[in-house]
Formats: C-alpha cells, sequence, structure tokens
C-alpha cells in the first residue's frame, strides 16, 4: 500500500521548512524514516482500551468484502466510535495528522506532474475516501436485514471538518474533527443518504481536483437543506448529460486529443474534472455521489447515481483493489474485452478437486503423528472425480485451475481430450496424454530418471509394446526398441503396461492426476483403459523395489456433457459400477452449472472495468439470456462489441443500450452463435474451417498436406485459410506437435454443421480419396490408417457404386480392424471389420477369399473377447467361417475361440470339441480305456519314463511343427475343463503334454504342461518330492519366454506354488533361487520372495492383469485353500481388514470377467468369515449384490459330490467352526470331506482341514473317552509329521502343536506343555499369527484344566494379542481373559 510521508513537525505543530525539498518519495522516507517508526510506536502505546476496537476495525475493513462491514459497524464497542474527535486528539498527539484542506495543499506542493506520482496521488485519495465513508455509516438490523445508514449529520460531511491521519499499519485514513450523530428517528431516512452522499460528493470533488479550479457550489443553485436548519449547496442543475466525455472511437490519435475539445452540451463538472487530468472513472463516481438531474437535489435521482452506501464501499473497494482498471482506465488492450485469466465463483468446485486428491495422498491432516499412523490403516479408496456439465460451462477451465494448484504441490498432471468423431488410432487419445508429457520432460532434471525407471521397473518387451503406441518413449532408451511384431497382447495386459509407464513417470513416488476430457466420446478401450489406470495392480517390479512411502497415488479426473450421457450410455454404466464398489473406489460427482447473479457480474464487472453497480443490469439480461453458461456469455458478448451495440469510448471506457440488448435475438443452440461470426470469413477460410471440422476437432499439418489437393484445380488454400482462423482465435496451433486445434469444440461443431448434407458425403469422399493416395505415394498409409477409415465408413454406402472401390475400402477397414485387435480394442475391431464386409457381398467368398477370411477372422475374435459383444452374430460369423474354410489353419483360431464359447455354457461339449480337434491335429487322445486303476498306472509308468528325460529340458529345440503347438493350445484348454471337473484326466492330458515336449520341442505352452505334470505327480501320486522337482523345472523354462513371461506366470503359478511348493518350500521365508534364474531372479525377483509379497497373489493379479481369467480363479483358489482359513498364511502380516480390501479387489475383477461362479464359492465364504471374526455385520460381497448362504451352497456341492467346489469351502468353515469352539460342526464338516475322497490328495486344504479334525477329535477322545477318537488323532499326528519333513517351515507349528494335544488326551502333561511352548513359538517365528493363537488359546484351556492360573492368565492374553493383532476383534473378545 501507498503511504504518504508524514511531515517533520515544529513544536507548534508546523511543517519544517526542509520538507519542500524532498519531493521524491523514496528519498523522504530515508530522510524520515526514523521519525515515522518513533511516531508508530508512540501511537500503538497510546491507543486505549477503548480506542482498539475503532483500529481493529480498520485493520479488518482494509481488506475484507462489502459484506464484512455489517459484521464488523455492528461490533460491540463500534457505536461510540463515530464521535472520535475529541479522544482522537488527545491519544494521537504524536500521531501524524492534518486537515484534509492543508493534507490537499501539501500533496499540491509535492506532486509532481509525472504521471506516476498523480496516479499514486488518486490512489491515496480513494483509501481516504473509502476509511471516510466508514466513519459516516453504521450497520442496523431492519426487517430482519443488515443495512447501512448514516451516523453523521451531513452538515459536518466538510473537508474543514476531516483530519488525516497517517500510520504505518493503515497507511492514511481520514476522522471527523467535530462530530454531530443524527437521533434515531433520522438514521435511516432517504434524505438524510441523499445529503450525505452529496456531502462526501463534494469533498471527493475537493480531493481530487486537489483544491483547484471552481468550488462545486459554482455548478450547483442554492437550496435549503431541511435538516437542522442549516443549508448546504446540494441541488445539481445540468448534470443530466454529463457523464458522456465522447472522444472519437478506436482512433488512437482522438485518444490523445486535448479534453478541453469535450463537446460543450457535456456536464460541466465532468468536463472541469477531466480538463484538470482526473481519471474518468472518478469524475463518473463524484457525479454519481452528487446526484444527476435532479430538481431538488434529494429524492429524484437518475438510474446511474448511488442508491446505498454499500454501493459506494463497493466501488472503492474495487479502486483499492485494482487501481489500474477501476481508477486509471490503464489496463493493457482494455478496450479490448476479456475475461482474463482469474477464476470466478468455482471456489468450492475446485476445492472438491483439492480434497480428493488430499485423500488420494492420505495428507488431510497436518498432524505428523496422524499421518506417520495412517500408514498403518487401511488404504484409502482409490479417487476418482467426474466434472459434468453444459457445453462451454467452464469444465475444463475448473480442471485447469485445480492443475496450477496440483503442480505447485509437486503433482504430475497428464491431460488428453476426446472428440466427437472418432477415428483416431485405438487408445491413442489416452496414449497421447504420456506423450505430449514426455515431450516436455526432454531436456529437462526428470528425463534420465524417467530413462532409469524405464530400465528398472519394465521389462524391455513391455516398453517396445508402449512404444507403438507412445513414440516419444524411444527418446528415452539407449536404443531402438525390440521388434514387436506378433506379439499378441491382451486388453488386461495393454492396460497393465500403460499403468506400470505412470510409474516411471512417478518420479520419487510423485501422486499423479490424470485427466480425460469429454469423455461422453471416448469409445469403450479408452473408458476400460481410464478406470484401470486408477484399479490396476502394482507393477510387479516397482513391488519389490518400492515400499509403502512410495506407493502409487493416482487421482483420475474426467469431464462429460451431462445432456449427452444418458442412463444406457456407456460412461454411465460405467460410473454406476465404480460407486457400486464403495469399498474400493470414491467418486466425486462435481456438477458445473451456470454462474449465479453474483459471480456473472463480478467476471462483467472486472472485463468491462466497471462497478458493480453499473453492469448488475447489463448482466441480469445476459444471465437472462445465457444461463450463465460461459462460452455461451462470451459468444453473446463479442457479438455486441461487432454490431457496436457494445462499444468502448477511451475516455469513459464501455457504454450499451440496455433496451437494445434486451430485446437481441439469440438461439438456445451454443454452436449457432458461432455461425454468424463463421459466415463473417472469407469463403477459403470458412471452407478450410470446415475440412477441419470433418476430421475432429484436431488435426495434424501432414494430414492437411495430404488432403491439400482434395478438389483438383478448384481446392482452396487450407493453410491460408487455418492461419486467418488463428488470428482471430477460432483455432490453435501446438509448436511441438503441429496439431492445429479449434479453440473449442463447438466452433468445430458450427462449421460443420455448416455443410450441408448433400455436399457432406462428397466432401468426404473427395478428401478420403485424396488422403488415401498421397498418403501411399508416401507410404505412410499405415500411421494414418484410421483417419482414412473413419473417413471410408461415414461415406453413405449407396454412394459407393464402384467394385474396385468397394474392395479397397474393405481393404481399408481389414488393415484398421487387425491393429484395433492387436491394441486390444475389441468394440472398434468389431465396428471395422463389419463395416469392412458391409462393403462386400456374397460373391466376394469367390473373389476375395482371403479378404472375406480375415473380416471375419477378426469380427470372431474380437466378439468374443468384448464383454457385451452380439453373440448371434459371434455365431453366424463362427458358421461363416466353417463353411468357408479351406484348410483347418485357416480355421483353427476360430474353432479355439468356439471351443471357448462353448466351455462357458457345457463343460462337456468344449471337452468333446476339443477331442474332435485334437483328432483333426492328429494328436488324439483316447481316455475311454482308462479306469481309475489304469490312470493311476499310466501317471506312475509317465512318471519313472520322463523323470529319467527330465535333464533333455535344457537342451530342446523350439516346437516347429504348427500342428504339434496348436495340439498344445488345445490340450491346454482340456487341462483346465477336466480340472473344473476335479478330474483326473487333467493328469493324464499333462503327461500327453510332455511326451510331446520331448518328442518335437518347447512351446510356450510346454512350460504349463510341466507345471500341470508337477501338481498331478502330488496330487494323485503323492509324491512330493519328484512334485517338486518338476516344479522347479517348470519355473526354469520360464528363462525361455522373456518376452512374454508375465502372461505364462499366471497359469504356472496356480500349479507350482497353489499345488507343489506350498507343501515344500516355506511360505512366508526370503528364499533364492538355486537354479539358473539370474535373470527372472534379477528383473521379477521371482523368488525372492517377502513376507508381505507372494507368489500366488502375485500370480492372480498379474493373470487378471494379462486376461488370463481362468488362471486368475485357479490362483485365488489356491490361495485361500493355501491359506488354512484365510489368505492370511500366505500374507499373515497383514490385518484383516486389509485381506476384506483384497478380497473386494479380486471379486470384482472376477465379476469384470464374467466368473460369478467363482465369487460365490471362492470368495463369498471368505469374506463372511473375516467379516464374522472381526465382529462386523454381515453384509453382501459387492459383485453379488446379496448376502449368501454358504450352507445351500455346501449342500448343492456335496449333492453333485463336487469335491472341486466343495472342499475349498469346506476348510474355511471347519478352520472358522473351530475358532469359535464348535467341535461338532467341525466333526460333521470333516465327515463330509472324507465321505467325497476315495484316496486321499496331498494338496494343502486336505492337510489343513485333516489338521483341525484331529485338533477336534482330541477334544472329543478326552471328553468321551473313546478309543476311535485318540486313534483319529494319532492319525492325524503321524500326518503333519510328516508334512513336517517336507517343509518344517509351513508344518511344524501344526505338527508340535496337534502333538501337544495328543499328549494331553493321553495324560502326558509335562510333553504336552513343552509341546504347546514349542508349537507357539513356531507359529510366532513363522510369523503364522493366527495359529500362533489358536496354539496359544488352546494351551491357556490346559493350563487352565492343570490348575496353573498364572501360565493360563498368559497364553489367554497372548492369544488375545495374537487375535487382535490379526483383527479378529470377536474371536478375542471370546477369550477369558477379554
Amino acid at each position: 500500500m501507498f503511504r504518504s510521508v508524514p511531515s517533520a513537525l515544529d513544536a507548534d505543530g508546523n511543517a519544517g521548512n526542509d520538507l519542500t525539498r524532498y519531493t521524491d518519495d523514496e528519498s523522504r522516507q530515508q530522510r524520515w524514516g526514523s521519525i515515522i517508526d518513533k511516531i508508530e510506536v508512540n501511537f500503538a502505546e497510546s491507543v486505549n482500551e477503548d480506542e482498539r476496537p475503532m483500529v481493529q476495525f480498520q485493520k479488518a475493513t482494509a481488506s475484507s468484502t462489502t459484506d464484512d462491514y455489517f459484521s464488523a459497524l455492528s461490533a460491540p464497542g463500534m457505536a461510540s466510535h463515530f464521535q472520535p474527535a475529541a479522544r482522537f486528539g488527545r491519544s494521537c498527539s504524536t500521531f501524524s495528522r492534518r486537515k484534509l484542506t492543508e493534507w490537499i495543499q501539501l500533496q499540491k506542493m509535492n506532486t509532481s506532474r509525472d504521471i506516476s506520482d498523480r496516479k499514486k496521488y488518486f490512489e491515496r485519495s480513494v483509501r481516504i475516501l473509502h476509511s471516510l465513508v466508514l466513519k459516516m455509516i453504521i450497520a442496523i438490523v431492519k426487517a430482519g436485514k443488515t443495512e447501512m445508514v448514516v451516523a453523521v449529520h451531513p452538515d459536518i460531511i466538510t473537508s474543514e471538518n476531516i483530519m488525516v491521519h497517517h500510520s504505518a499499519e493503515d497507511g492514511e485514513t481520514a476522522h471527523f474533527i467535530q462530530s454531530e450523530s443524527m437521533d434515531g428517528s433520522s438514521l435511516d431516512g432517504l434524505a438524510t443518504k441523499y445529503c450525505a452522499m452529496k456531502a462526501l460528493g463534494m469533498v471527493a470533488y475537493e480531493l481530487l481536483m486537489m483544491g483547484d479550479g471552481h468550488p462545486v457550489s459554482f455548478f450547483l443553485p442554492s437550496v435549503p437543506s431541511d435538516i437542522g436548519g442549516t443549508h448546504l449547496q446540494l441541488s445539481i442543475c445540468g448534470i443530466g448529460e454529463c457523464i458522456g466525455a465522447e472522444a472519437h472511437e478506436r482512433n488512437q490519435a482522438d485518444a490523445k486529443a486535448p479534453r478541453t475539445a469535450v463537446d460543450k452540451t457535456q456536464g460541466r463538472i465532468t468536463n472541469v474534472m477531466l480538463n484538470s487530468g482526473v481519471p474518468y472513472p472518478l469524475c463518473r463516481f463524484v457525479v454519481d455521489l452528487l446526484g444527476e438531474d435532479c430538481s431538488d437535489g434529494l429524492l429524484l435521482r437518475s438510474d446511474n447515481s448511488f442508491a446505498s452506501f454499500s454501493d459506494i464501499l463497493s466501488d472503492l473497494k474495487q479502486m483499492i483493489n485494482n487501481p489500474e482498471a477501476f481508477i486509471h482506465l490503464s489496463v493493457r488492450d482494455q478496450w479490448r474485452l476479456a475475461f482474463g485469466n482469474k477464476m470466478h465463483g468455482r471456489e468450492s468446485e475446485k476445492k472438491m478437486i483439492m480434497d480428493a486428491a488430499s485423500r488420494t495422498t492420505g495428507t488431510t491432516s497436518n498432524d505428523a503423528l496422524f499421518e506417520a499412523l495412517s500408514l498403518l490403516l487401511p488404504q484409502n479408496k482409490r479417487q476418482i472425480v467426474m466434472v459434468s456439465g453444459k457445453p462451454g460451462s467452464g469444465k475444463s477451465r475448473l480442471v485447469m485451475e485445480a492443475k496450477t494448484d496440483l503442480e505447485n504441490k509437486g503433482w504430475i498432471f497428464l491431460s488428453c481430450k476426446f472428440d466427437r468423431i472418432v477415428h483416431a488410432e485405438p487408445l491413442s487419445v489416452m496414449a497421447s496424454a504420456f506423450d505430449e508429457f514426455l515431450e516436455q520432460c526432454l531436456g529437462s532434471s526428470r528425463q534420465p530418471q524417467i530413462s532409469t525407471n524405464l530400465k528398472t521397473l519394465m521389462l524391455p518387451n513391455d516398453v517396445s509394446i508402449l512404444t507403438t503406441h507412445v513414440p516419444c518413449l524411444v527418446k528415452y532408451l539407449d536404443g531402438p526398441p525390440g521388434p514387436v511384431a506378433g506379439v499378441e497382447v491382451s486388453k488386461e495386459e495393454m492396460h497393465q503396461l500403460f499403468h506400470q509407464l505412470l510409474h516411471v513417470l512417478s518420479v520419487a513416488g510423485q501422486p499423479i492426476a490424470f485427466f480425460a476430457d469429454d469423455l461422453q466420446w471416448a469409445d469403450a478401450a479408452s473408458i476400460d483403459l481410464f478406470v484401470a489406470l486408477s484399479e490396476a495392480s502394482e507393477p510387479v517390479l516397482s513391488r519389490t523395489h518400492c515400499d509403502t512411502h512410495t506407493k502409487s497415488k493416482i487421482m483420475l479426473i474426467g469431464s462429460y456433457r451431462d445432456d449427452e450421457v444418458h442412463s444406457d450410455h456407456l460412461l454411465a454404466d460405467t460410473l454406476r459400477q465404480l460407486k457400486s464398489r464403495n469399498s474400493s473406489f470414491e467418486v466425486t460427482d462435481i456438477a458445473v452449472r451456470g454462474f449465479s447473479l453474483e459471480t456473472l457480474n463480478q467476471i462483467v464487472s472486472e472485463s468491462l472495468c466497471l462497478p458493480l453497480r453499473r453492469t448488475k443490469f447489463l448482466t441480469e439480461i445476459i444471465l437472462q439470456k445465457t444461463d450463465g453458461i460461459v462460452i455461451h456469455i462470451i459468444e453473446l458478448i463479442g457479438r455486441l462489441t461487432m454490431d457496436r451495440i457494445l462499444c468502448h469510448s477511451f475516455v469513459k471506457g464501455w457504454e450499451w443500450d440496455s433496451e437494445v440488448i434486451e430485446g437481441y435475438p439469440i438461439s438456445d443452440s451454443v454452436a449457432e452463435l458461432f455461425v454468424f461470426k463463421l459466415n463473417k470469413l472469407p469463403l477459403y477460410a470458412l471452407r478450410a474451417l470446415q475440412i477441419c471440422s470433418i476430421f475432429g476437432t484436431q488435426i495434424e499439418q501432414r494430414v492437411i498436406s495430404f488432403v491439400q489437393d482434395f478438389d483438383g484445380e478448384q481446392s482452396v488454400d487450407i493453410i491460408a485459410g487455418l492461419k486467418d482462423a488463428l488470428a482471430l482465435g477460432l483455432i490453435e496451433m501446438t509448436d511441438t506437435t503441429n496439431v492445429f486445434k479449434f479453440a473449442h469444440d463447438i466452433i468445430a461443431q458450427a462449421a460443420f454443421d455448416l455443410i450441408s448434407d448433400d455436399e457432406r458425403s462428397v466432401l468426404l469422399r473427395k478428401l478420403a480419396s485424396a488422403l488415401i493416395r498421397n498418403a501411399s505415394a508416401a507410404n505412410e498409409i499405415d500411421r494414418i490408417i484410421f483417419v482414412a477409415v473413419d473417413l471410408v465408413n461415414r461415406i453413405k454406402n449407396d454412394v459407393v457404386t464402384d467394385p474396385e472401390e468397394r474392395v479397397l475400402y474393405a481393404c481399408m477397414n481389414e488393415k484398421a480392424g487387425k491393429k484395433a485387435l492387436a491394441v486390444p480394442d475389441f468394440s472398434s475391431a468389431v465396428k471395422y471389420s463389419e463395416s469392412g464386409l458391409a462393403f462386400l457381398d456374397v460373391c466376394h467368398w469367390n473373389t476375395h477369399h482371403e479378404l472375406t477370411m480375415s473380416l471375419h477372422q477378426t469380427s470372431v475374435a474380437a466378439l468374443y473377447s468384448c464383454p457385451h459383444g452380439n453373440r448371434e452374430l459371434l455365431k453366424e460369423r463362427i458358421e461363416a467361417v466353417f463353411r468357408r474354410s479351406k484348410t483347418l489353419d485357416e480355421e483353427f483360431k476360430t474353432r479355439h475361440v468356439w471351443i471357448r464359447v462353448l466351455s462357458t455354457t457345457s463343460l462337456e461339449e468344449a471337452i468333446e470339441a476339443c477331442h474332435a480337434l485334437l483328432e483333426r491335429l492328429e494328436e488324439p487322445i483316447d481316455l475311454s480305456k482308462y479306469s481309475s486303476s489304469h490312470l493311476y498306472s499310466e501317471l506312475v509308468r509317465a512318471k519313472d519314463l520322463f523323470s529319467e528325460k527330465r535333464q533333455q529340458f535344457s537342451m530342446m529345440s523350439p516346437m516347429a511343427d504348427l500342428n504339434k503347438r496348436n495340439a498344445m493350445k488345445i490340450m491346454s484348454s482340456l487341462i483346465i475343463y477336466y480340472h473344473q471337473q476335479s478330474s483326473n484326466f487333467a493328469g493324464l492330458v499333462s503327461s500327453r503334454m510332455v511326451e510331446t515336449t520331448i518328442k518335437y520341442g518347447y512351446c510356450e505352452e510346454s512350460v504349463f504342461a510341466v507345471a500341470s505334470f508337477a501338481a498331478t505327480i502330488v496330487r494323485v501320486l503323492g509324491d512330493i518330492d519328484e512334485g517338486s522337482s518338476w516344479a522347479r523345472m517348470a519355473l526354469s523354462l520360464l528363462t525361455r519366454f522373456r518376452h512374454n513371461v508375465n502372461a505364462l506366470l499366471p497359469a504356472v503359478y496356480a500349479a507350482v506354488y497353489g499345488l507343489v511348493l506350498i507343501l515344500t518350500e516355506p511360505i512366508q521365508a526370503s528364499q533364492k533361487d538355486n537354479f539358473n534364474m539370474e535373470w527372472i531372479s534379477h528383473r521379477l525377483t521371482i523368488y525372492n520372495l517377502s513376507a508381505t509379497l507372494s507368489p500366488l497373489l502375485r500370480g492372480c493379479s498379474l493373470a487378471f492383469d494379462y486376461g488370463s481369467i481362468q488362471f486368475a480363479v485357479g490362483n485365488a483358489e489356491y490361495l485361500n485353500n493355501a491359506s488354512g482359513h484365510d489368505i492370511l498364511t500366505l500374507l499373515s502380516t497383514f490385518p484383516v481388514n486389509v485381506l476384506l480390501g483384497e478380497i473386494d479387489v479380486l471379486a470384482h475383477k472376477c465379476a469384470q470377467h464374467c466368473q460369478l461362479p467363482a465369487v460365490e464359492r471362492v470368495f463369498a465364504p471368505l469374506h463372511h468369515v473375516l467379516r464374522d471374526l472381526k465382529g462386523l455385520d454381515q453384509q453382501a460381497l459387492a459383485p453379488l449384490g446379496y448376502v449368501y448362504d454358504t450352507s445351500v451352497l455346501q449342500d448343492s456341492a456335496y449333492g453333485k459330490k463336487d469335491l472341486h467346489n466343495l472342499d475349498t469351502q469346506l476348510m474355511i468353515h471347519i478352520a472358522h467352526a473351530f475358532m469359535l469352539g464348535d467341535m461338532k460342526k467341525v466333526q460333521s464338516l470333516a465327515e463330509m470331506f472324507e465321505d467325497l475322497i476315495t484316496k486321499k490328495h496331498f494338496v494343502f486344504n486336505c492337510v489343513i482341514i485333516e489338521f483341525y479334525a484331529g485338533l477336534a477329535a482330541c477334544q472329543f477322545a478326552r471328553e468321551t473317552l473313546e478309543k476311535g477318537w485318540e486313534d483319529k488323532a494319532e492319525q492325524v499326528r503321524e500326518s503333519m509329521e510328516k508334512m513336517c519333513s517336507h517343509s518344517k517351515w509351513n508344518f511344524e507349528n501344526k505338527y508340535l502343536l496337534i502333538r501337544a494335544e495328543c499328549h494331553y488326551t493321553k495324560g502326558n502333561i509335562n510333553a504336552a506343555a513343552e509341546c504347546y511352548e514349542s508349537s507357539i513359538i513356531s507359529a510366532r517365528n513363522h510369523k503364522l499369527v493366527h495359529e500362533e493363537a489358536v496354539a496359544c488359546e488352546l494351551a491357556g484351556n490346559f493350563f487352565r484344566e492343570q490348575g496353573d492360573k498364572s501360565k493360563s492368565h498368559t497364553m489367554f492374553g497372548g492369544a488375545h494379542k495374537a487375535y487382535m493383532n490379526w483383527g479378529a476383534v470377536k474371536k478375542a473378545k471370546t477369550l477369558p481373559q477379554a
């Protein structure tokens, strides 16, 4: 704030002679700095208690809004300060003060003719007037509303009765020397108010004129005042025309014309003030205070005159806050209407975005201790912010404002924008966000870190795949990317790759915001990727390199037009699904509506540099016509200026005729507002914009060059036309990408709408022809294939009659379909393949067989993979392929798809189709000759035979025979189907695959074959050691498939870790690979298993991420089976609430891939048990939508003799029943399980069921003294001893616990006590928290029965602690010591 420098006062209070020497503010400040500081200190000390409210009030009002004055003026103690003269005179004896008239004269002497000095004087004068108004008014409550009324008599509002005080804190403020308060009856009178305004106007006139010129009385007739009998010359004569000061418009020379040239018909006061150099806004302020066209000077006032002191304060506050605009009219380009960069009226919406960001990073608290403890709390929900509103309502602007704040907080911000016309390569819009960000990082300090992350966090083949979508990645590599031709990538795998790329960009764990604009136009693949960026699993590598502090923090922001997203829209359906997952996602909806009258008036006021009161009526008209929509407002005002209805004067600023604007016609369509502007363009410029609009909201300059000659010699110069549009702000051009973009998609829509329907098809055809011709000649057709195909498919079919042209268009669609399938974007692949077929007829099977077959095959693959694909159309296309195929190779992929389709409805039919296809591939498997005994013998024979040849695997060559490779694919499917039927034929098929591998070489399916064979040796033959050797062989084979290792891991892990190594290797210990696996160990740390990362959970996540759904379900089942009674055995350091979150995620992923039976079979029982142990009310697992009765599920599986579905459920509920002490239920469930097993299966769930059944048998033996129960317990002890020999880590604590229970049953008290304590120590050392709790509880019961209360108390305390650490709160409360 500019402050005046107080004079040096002599003993008599007169100014010293040296004062006039210092006209420069800076030198004066140096000269009198110490004196000023002393005066300020003395004044601060001299202010007594009853004056402090006034000082505080002045400080508060210096930066407050108009509304704050009401509360400030109504504050206790303020009323007495409206007669402050006497007290201030006493308490401010050392304070710099002068009468206003003296102060004016002093400033007149010290103010040079320099413009900057005069500007400072006017700004200081405004602050003085602002402080004076605050002394004149008081706030009262009338009819429930707070109003400002005059608190002093108008007669005392004169320059002679005003003292200017100066302080370091408040600057210059005005006070009355003598005060005369009004009686209560006159406080709110209109006459009093207007007289006070006129008196203030006189003071303002004298202050701004610096005492020069005629006094106001010279212009006003003398009219007696009715107040107090005094006489004030307050009437104005002839000022009705004074607010004009019109200079010649839009001419710089005229703007500099002398003010004396102002027309004599204009108001004399305004004219005099302008000639004296007073800025027009201050002239207008004075005239509006005095009141125009008044015959009596009191009650009759013009529309522009002040009506309240609130308006006066508002005017002054705007002048103080923005003097360049509201005092000096010197803002840059102030004759051009602009809305500036300030965001208005969106503060609450912006706060919602920032709050979601805080929830993403977990920084909602300023408490450091809370933030440290928050790391131990459940993971925050994934944050998705959806901004909706009408076109042009400011959705994108809102997010961009939040972007600035986020980046200031260290966030990374990526953004992309979708187009109404979808012609880009699938996922290219989403990929462009990554590409643009990487371009910006080139040459910055971030570049080397991103390069390092690419090497350490991603596999080389994955990076190569991504470079096809994000070309800029190549600039971050040491060399060219590897080849990716022929590599098939699933949708889930592609999602995971983009998610990993986010981690690469996140240097040092920076949070990331990804903004997708105009999602209402996004295709299905892009919406799927948008959601997947938030819900994808942590990258395999980053999970081993990062701790909890650097875990990914990603917030998604999307915007869409709510009037285009109806209930059946794809985006609406996606949002409903996300909101249903309230335990995993938190969706913040922000509806951006039109501006309110107050906000819009603020915008218009600042844009026109006019006071709020002056623009209010104009704002009301604009609001009525535009509904407050931003783009609508801008274009309406733009049209008003073009039609000269809204005009600008260099002296007075903006002027308008409200009546004309009120009747101005306007369309309901925002796009039609731009039609008027576009029609004003030259024809060639309009044509250029129309051509660009056909390609959407943006177009590459390269594409423009290909279509430049679209109409031969009649072609317009597109580039020249775009340059004209660029100058008018209709389009923009990016420097880095050479892309022309429409300034707003509404402009593109308006240009497109100006093309008639008949003309559109012709223009599309010409552009498509030129694009294909010229791009082909430049050998760039593959790069712009999707742009060309979009043009082709928008041409009406009946327009294209030439057979060769139709075939050409079909070929273009065939290429686009294959590229879309490779992305993969199944919906687009279906669209392109079906569009290609639409250009062909039946005879093309004969004339263009390969083309037609390729289109059918692409359609089949895409329709099958598309979640909502047309199943009837799929069957029709499959049947066509079967009828028209000439070779088995030609139809194999379609046959394989058909088998998968069958498996969703009938496993028997799918198995039958597999065997039929194997016969055609000359690899038949006749299972009819195998009985159960023959099957067992055959597996033993195969084990012995292959064990001798196992070492040959390291020397084998790749499988070259295509039929054999295809047969291996079919046999892999057979293993899965037989496994789902709980049939041992799966083992026989795996042995055939191993045999084929030995004979013909290895392929990717060989790894799964060896893993499955290892599982068969363990499950069926019971040879754990031999099975473990084959399992390790399967893992070693992974080194041969480095390029596709992530896709193979789920299948291998499901068998190897879920069925074999879990019986021999420590579940949670860190173990190093003993085989030649350095590369995988370094790159994937497959064998560097920590206590928080299990291969089964990784396999489950990777299976979902890479599209191996059947193996994802298998991993999830084995994950449960391996757990004993939940996932905790593998991840025992995780509390129950974290496990519930994991279950929610996995269950939703199953549901997304139509695997609800797996949710019911695997996740629902576990969800039920965990919630019960934690003491939570039962609620439905979200994908199911209902609480499933697990007993019904058990009875159904038991009646069908379905061991595959039953064993998992029984294992979970046996463990649950044992913890709750329901031993009868434990035994009945165990008997149900044994009833289905004819031969013992060596799988983990069987071992766990046997373990809990044995513990229950011990209790029954002690209660009933029956020998049978004791014998059964002894059998379990022997079984646990055998399992302990294979893996001490996994089974020692179980063996010791069952042994303790057996000793207790037999009365061996000392031996039992020793075994109990050993079991507890073993469970604790091996991090099996829940089994430690079980052991402590059983030991507590034992010692209580022995009468050792102290020992019993200790054991129950240990059980309580372990259960609480686990999260089983309900169970912990049931313990005796609870």
